[in-house]
C-alpha cells in the first residue's frame, strides 16, 4: 500500500500544553490563591504554553498547543469518544457509516440540521469540498487522504468516500485530531484567493464547532466566541481567551493565585505532591494515547549486537523508574502498541527485569566503554529518567552519561543514525490516532517518522502492511511480538494529562478526549459550591 509520510514532530506526542482559566469581570476569578471563584460574565480564558507555532487552519496545523482551537472550532465525520481510555470512534458530523468487506468504501450519514460558521448549511458536498481542500494546500496532515480516490455525493445526506486500496485506519485517519475537518465550501470559494483560503484561515474560521475565531494575534492571544446556532451542547462560556504566555512559572504563579481555573498536562511532574495536598483544587489524571518511549541505536558498536540491546532493556526497572519520576501522571506500560489499541492488550511486552543480564555484558567490555543516553532538551521526566539508568550502567563500571538533545536535533537522527546517541529516552510521544496500524509505521517502519535510529524489520514493515488492509489483529500482535524481539524498543509507560482545577469548573473528565489530549470547552460546567 501507499506508504503514510507522518509528521516527524511529536503529536500527540508531546501532550498539547494548555490553561485554563476563566475570568470574571475584571479579567481574574479571585484575588487570592485558594479562594477562586467562577466567572460572572461568561469568559472562559485559557493560557497558552508557548504560541501555538502555525496558523489555526486545519489543513495546515499540525502540532500540539493550539489543538484546542482546532477541536472547539471544527469537527470531522467522526471522533474518539470523550471521557474513555479507549480510542472508540464515535459520532461527529456523521452519525453513522457503513465500510465495506475490502476497507475501501466508506458510506456515511450526515447529521441534519448543522450550519457552518458563516451560515452555509452542512451536506455532503462539504465532505468533497474540504477533501478536496486538504489534497490541495499539501499540509502535514494531508497524508490522511491521500488515498482517497473520491468522494461521491448521492444526496445532500449522504457522502461515499472510495479509497485506491484497502485501509482499515481510515475511520482513525478521520477522527484523529489533524485529520480532515468539515469547512465552508461557499467560504473557500468566497475567501479562496491565490492560496485556497490559507491567509483567510489564519485570522478567520469556516467551521461547523461550538465557536468562532474571532481573535488570532500571534504570540498574545486566541479569542473563540460561542456560535449560537450549534447544532449540539452548548457552553456556559460565551467567550474563550487563549492568552500565550512563555514562560510556565508565570502560569503557574497565575494558577496558585486563583487567577486560572486550571492547567492541562503543563505543569513538570516535580510539582505533582505539591498540588496533590492543596485542598483548593482537584486533580484529574487522564488517559492519552501518548507514552514514554526507550529507543536503542543499532548503528553504535554499544547496540549493535540483538543480545546487547536485550542485556540493557532487562537491566531496566520499569515499574521503580516509571513510578519515581512519573507518579501518578503515568501508569506503567505492559504492551507494545499504545494503551487500549489492542482489545484485551494481546500485544504484550516481553521483557523480564533482570539485570544481572547486562551486569555480565558489561564485563566483556573494553575497559572505560563509553555510552551516551539521550533525551529531548526541556522534558524533565525524560532527563530524570535518563540520570538514573546512566547512574545504574555506571555501577557497573561503563562511563555512561546522560544528554540533552533540541528537538530539531532528534528529528534529524533518521538522515544519520550515528549522529545520536546510542539510547534515547523519549518522554513523551504518540501517534496521530489510535488504530495500532498508526503506531506501529510511525515508531517501527523506517519511513515511519519517528524511528530516529531506523532499526528494521522488513517482515515487520510487511506484516504492519497487511494488517492495515484488513484490520486483522492476530497479525498486529505478531508484528509487535517480532518487533520487540528486535530489542529496539520499550513502551516505558502510559502517559496521562494531569489536570489542576480549581474546584468548582465541573465535568473535566468528561470533557477530556484521548485523541487529542485536550479539553471540549462548551462540555465544562460551573459546579455550585459544596
Amino acid at each position: 500500500m501507499t506508504s503514510t509520510n507522518t509528521r516527524v514532530a511529536s503529536a500527540a506526542f508531546c501532550a498539547a500544553t494548555v490553561l485554563v482559566a476563566v475570568t470574571a469581570c475584571g479579567g481574574k476569578t479571585s484575588s487570592s490563591g485558594g479562594d477562586a471563584k467562577p466567572p460572572t460574565d461568561g469568559v472562559l480564558v485559557l493560557g497558552l504554553n508557548g504560541d501555538i507555532g502555525q496558523p489555526p487552519d486545519p489543513d495546515i496545523y499540525y502540532a500540539n498547543n493550539g489543538v484546542a482551537i482546532i477541536q472547539n472550532v471544527y469537527e470531522g465525520l467522526v471522533k474518539y469518544q470523550d471521557g474513555v481510555d479507549r480510542p472508540d470512534i464515535a459520532p461527529a458530523l456523521a452519525t453513522s457509516w457503513t465500510v465495506n468487506p475490502q476497507n475501501t468504501v466508506f458510506t456515511f450519514t450526515l447529521r441534519d440540521g448543522v450550519t457552518f460558521h458563516d451560515g452555509t448549511p452542512f451536506d455532503s458536498s462539504a465532505v468533497k469540498a474540504s477533501f478536496d481542500r486538504r489534497t490541495a494546500v499539501n499540509g502535514g496532515p494531508a497524508y490522511m487522504v491521500a488515498g482517497v480516490q473520491g468522494v461521491a455525493t448521492p444526496d445532500a445526506r449522504t457522502a461515499v468516500v472510495t479509497l485506491k486500496e484497502p485501509n482499515s485506519a481510515f475511520l482513525d485517519y478521520l477522527a484523529s485530531p489533524f485529520g480532515p475537518k468539515m469547512e465552508s465550501p461557499a467560504g473557500l470559494v468566497k475567501n479562496a484567493g491565490a492560496d485556497h483560503a490559507q491567509d483567510f484561515l489564519s485570522k478567520h474560521d469556516l467551521g461547523t464547532g461550538p465557536y468562532e475565531l474571532s481573535k488570532a494575534e500571534t504570540g498574545r492571544e486566541y479569542d473563540l466566541t460561542a456560535y449560537p446556532g450549534y447544532w449540539g451542547q452548548k457552553s456556559p462560556f460565551t467567550t474563550v481567551r487563549l492568552t500565550v504566555y512563555n514562560d510556565v512559572s508565570a502560569l503557574q504563579l497565575a494558577l496558585d493565585n486563583g487567577d486560572v481555573a486550571g492547567a492541562v498536562n503543563a505543569l513538570p511532574s516535580s510539582n505533582l505532591k505539591r498540588y496533590q495536598s492543596l485542598s483548593s483544587v482537584t486533580n484529574h489524571f487522564l488517559p492519552t494515547l501518548g507514552a514514554a518511549l526507550l529507543t536503542l541505536n543499532p548503528s553504535k558498536d554499544f547496540f549493535r549486537t540483538q543480545p546487547a540491546r536485550a542485556a540493557f532493556l532487562q537491566m531496566i526497572d520499569q515499574k521503580k523508574l516509571v513510578s519515581d519520576v512519573m507518579g501518578d501522571t503515568s501508569e506503567v506500560a505492559t504492551t507494545m502498541y499504545g494503551k487500549g489499541m489492542i482489545p484485551g492488550g494481546a500485544d504484550q511486552q516481553h521483557i523480564t527485569y533482570d539485570p544481572t543480564v547486562m551486569a555480565a555484558y558489561a564485563k566483556t567490555l573494553p575497559p572505560n566503554t563509553e555510552m551516551t543516553l539521550g533525551y529531548a532538551t526541556g522534558n524533565e521526566n525524560a532527563q530524570k529518567m535518563a540520570n538514573i539508568v546512566v547512574a545504574q550502567l555506571q555501577t557497573m563500571g561503563i562511563r555512561a552519561s546522560a544528554q540533552a538533545y533540541p528537538t530539531a536535533t532528534v528529528f534529524s537522527w533518521p538522515n544519520d543514525p550515528t549522529k545520536g546517541p546510542d539510547a534515547f529516552v523519549d518522554g513523551s510521544n504518540g501517534p496521530d490516532g489510535g488504530n495500532p496500524y498508526m503506531w506501529g509505521h510511525v515508531f517501527w517502519d523506517k519511513s515511519g517518522g519517528i524511528n530516529y535510529f531506523l532499526c528494521d524489520s522488513p517482515a515487520v514493515d510487511g506484516m504492519l502492511d497487511d494488517a492495515v488492509k484488513t484490520g486483522d489483529i492476530a497479525t498486529y500482535v505478531k508484528a509487535g511480538d517480532a518487533y520487540g524481539a528486535t530489542g529496539c524498543y520499550m513502551t516505558l509507560a502510559y502517559n496521562k494529562d494531569w489536570v489542576v482545577a480549581q474546584k468548582w469548573l465541573g465535568n473535566v473528565e468528561n470533557a477530556h478526549n484521548i485523541g487529542s489530549f485536550e479539553l471540549n470547552f462548551n462540555q465544562l460546567t460551573i459546579d455550585a459550591p459544596k
